[in-house]
């Protein structure tokens, strides 16, 4: 039954590493061919649309590259792995742009957007480099020189690097306002330092315009993002921690005992990402979820992965309890951290109480002992969690001294 199950997974995961070749092929073809027709169209010579072919292939050999290794990786940002189609279509929007920008004043190109926008539903790495390949495209087909390359790769660079600290508060007006700034900084130079003109105030007429189309676009495209990722995720987060989750039921069906430790975890997990600043939905959805493979036999990684798969939860729930579970992962998140104290005490105390379930417990004292415990066996080594940081989770713990008497 085992093999049977394997075999079926095995066969799910090769279809979706086809699907993704396929699509990977396509954007690779696609790129090419349009930018050769473009080519022709801007009646380019022969030897040129040459170059140009070669040099666009080269850059989506790139381009491939860093998709193929963020899906290893599994380095994505938000659930873009699991959504590729998303970037596809901001991807093909973005490659028409390309061949149509040419066609407009150099100044005029809005490829702060289309960097930002590449950036946001995959990840930096491949924003980076697909944005670079679409601004070559359009430098090569219009005959401009590499300062106009340089102009919007700086302007792009920033839009990655500050909207790249946008998260889940989705707090955008600072990047905003830092990357439209560096832009607008940026074209002006282009106008005043490298066109040979007496300055006036005409000059700076393209660069505003450019501005207000890139906000406007800005706008639009962050408003389809916070609709797509941030608040869809918000929802699914709200029914993944709903105790009353058909997948919780299912789990107080199996074993109350078990359901219980999952829900004092998950109390436990949200208290204390709260007070550390992490992303609390996330890390009290691993609360509830880090023993579900239980219901299939062993709580194993496995047996996780296939219910977490089955029931398309989010990759960051994923994530985090694959660390958790897989022994062959090292623990690095602090979410992951939280969630190995939180259900390490929970589990403690429930023990001693079904041993004496009158006993007198001195929690700050068995708190203390796991602690120490966990910091000796080098598990959290090499976590991203600071001492201050784990000293804050351990006051938390203490606090909730009055909770725990519902574990008896």
């Amino acid at each position: 039954m085992k093999q049977k199950k394997a075999a079926v997974r095995n066969e799910k995961v090769g279809i979706q590493v086809m699907k993704k070749n396929i699509e990977n092929i396509f954007l690779f073809l696609f790129t090419i061919i349009v930018s050769a027709l473009a080519a022709y169209f801007y009646h380019m010579e022969t030897i040129r649309i040459a170059g140009v072919i070669i040099i666009v292939t080269a850059g989506c050999g790139c381009v491939w590259f860093g998709i193929e290794k963020s899906s290893q990786e599994k380095s994505f940002l938000f659930d873009n792995e699991e959504h590729f189609g998303r970037f596809m279509a901001v991807y093909l929007l973005a490659l028409l742009g390309s061949v149509a920008f040419p066609m407009l004043p150099v100044g005029g190109w809005p490829y702060l957007v289309i960097f930002i926008g590449l950036m946001l539903f995959s990840n930096q790495m491949i924003g980076i480099s697909v944005g670079s390949v679409l601004l070559m495209i359009s430098v090569m087909l219009q005959g401009s020189d590499a300062s106009t390359f340089f102009i919007y790769f700086i302007g792009g660079l920033v839009g990655i690097t500050v909207f790249s600290y946008v998260d889940k508060s989705f707090k955008i007006w600072l990047p905003l306002l830092v990357s439209l700034s560096v832009q607008m900084v940026c074209l002006s130079i282009q106008e005043v330092l490298l066109v040979n003109e007496v300055l006036n105030i005409y000059m700076f007429i393209i660069p505003a315009v450019n501005i207000m189309v890139c906000l406007i676009l800005l706008l639009i495209l962050l408003k389809y993002f916070s609709f797509s990722i941030i608040y869809g995720s918000r929802n699914i987060y709200m029914d993944i921690n709903d105790p009353e989750c058909p997948l919780l039921v299912e789990l107080k069906t199996f074993s109350k005992e078990e359901y219980y430790r999952a829900v004092h975890t998950a109390y436990l997990c949200d208290r204390i990402a709260k007070r550390l600043n992490l992303d609390y939905a996330v890390v009290k959805a691993c609360g509830y979820y880090h023993r579900i493979g239980i219901m299939r036999g062993e709580n194993n990684w496995e047996n996780v992965s296939a219910i977490l798969q089955e029931y398309k939860f989010p990759i960051e729930v994923q994530t985090i309890l694959q660390e958790y579970i897989d022994k062959n992962e090292i623990i690095i998140s602090k979410e992951t951290v939280v969630l190995l104290f939180c259900d390490t005490v929970i589990s403690s105390i429930s023990y001693l109480f079904s041993q004496n379930s009158q006993a007198n417990m001195d929690y700050q004292k068995i708190i203390t002992a796991i602690f120490k415990k966990k910091l000796e066996s080098g598990m959290i080594d090499y976590s991203r969690l600071t001492f201050g940081e784990l000293q804050e989770m351990k006051k938390i713990l203490v606090e909730e001294k009055l909770y725990y008497d519902f574990l008896r």
